[in-house]
């Protein structure tokens, strides 16, 4: 089933598109040859919509002071579906006048699943009792990603350079664990992680127009270090291949890589994650 999300942007792609053919004029504007552009050729402001399939593998823990960290989540013991299908959506803004510009980016992973063991115990002189265990668990992260970007080099085929912003990284994970013995049920664990963690990052890009039609846009974002009570690093990078099918609209794939490996110290105790994400998407670009 589509997340929310994803069923919003869908909705917003639809009505944008009705709107402008119920109105002839706008519908000659949105689909002319009239793109702003700056004195190189490159696009001044373009969004990306599309849908984006990632796979996930890591774990996510607790520590309180003086102990060693104690894991709440482990993709690969709590029986979470590791992949999940998301939106993507990300804007790209150049100055007409300047080498300045910016980007935003913005997806989600959200998961849940649950694993179950089953056995039996058999009592000296007793009868055999039924005994088990469930886990249920939930993981949501959502990614929202702001740069300045500034143009090193630009020719009318290659767009390169460095930016700086910062990712936020809006977290909630949940885990609820029961043991059955008999007809008696025992709940032993029942909690939650939350964190939203604005953390500054630096980012280098290229955008290569290698073929009429086709272009190529690499990102590569990073930080490692300590911010307030956020301390660890992340990565970020995406390679992006598309294809104009006029001169507003393109067709692309590309391929998404995300570390994330952040404590959270709280007042009692630390949140550690450590989670890799990593998957293949597919989007359309328009061009104003």
């Amino acid at each position: 089933m589509q997340n929310p999300q994803v069923k919003f942007l869908i909705l917003i792609a639809l009505s944008t598109v009705f709107l402008a053919l119920s109105q002839p004029a706008a519908a000659q504007d949105l689909f002319d040859n009239d793109v702003e552009r700056s004195p190189k050729g490159w696009s001044r402001f373009n969004v990306a919509l599309g849908l984006a399939y990632l796979d996930a593998d890591g774990f996510l823990a607790a520590k309180l002071p003086g102990l060693p960290p104690v894991t709440i989540i482990d993709f690969d013991r709590v029986g979470l579906k590791e992949t999940d299908s998301s939106h993507w959506l990300s804007m790209t803004w150049r100055s007409e006048k300047s080498r300045w510009g910016a980007w935003f980016g913005n997806w989600r992973y959200d998961v849940n699943g649950a694993r179950s063991w089953e056995n039996e115990v058999q009592i000296p002189d007793g009868p055999l009792i039924p005994v088990g265990a469930w886990v249920e668990s939930e993981f949501d992260a959502t990614w929202y990603i702001l740069e300045a970007t500034y143009s090193i080099f630009r020719t009318e085929t290659v767009d390169a350079g460095l930016g700086i912003g910062v990712h936020t990284v809006d977290v909630d994970t949940r885990l609820k664990a029961q043991v059955n013995i008999g007809e008696e049920q025992v709940e032993v664990v029942q909690g939650d992680l939350k964190t939203l963690a604005p953390l500054p990052n630096i980012l280098a890009y290229v955008h290569w127009e290698f073929l009429p039609r086709w272009d190529l846009i690499g990102r590569f974002g990073w930080f490692g270090l300590d911010y307030d009570k956020y301390s660890g690093q992340m990565t970020n990078a995406h390679l992006m291949v598309s294809y104009a099918i006029s001169d507003r609209f393109s067709l692309g794939g590309a391929y998404q890589f995300v570390s994330l490996d952040v404590d959270a110290e709280e007042k009692r105790y630390t949140q550690k994650y450590d989670v890799d994400f990593g998957g293949p998407m597919a989007f359309l670009r328009f061009r104003f």
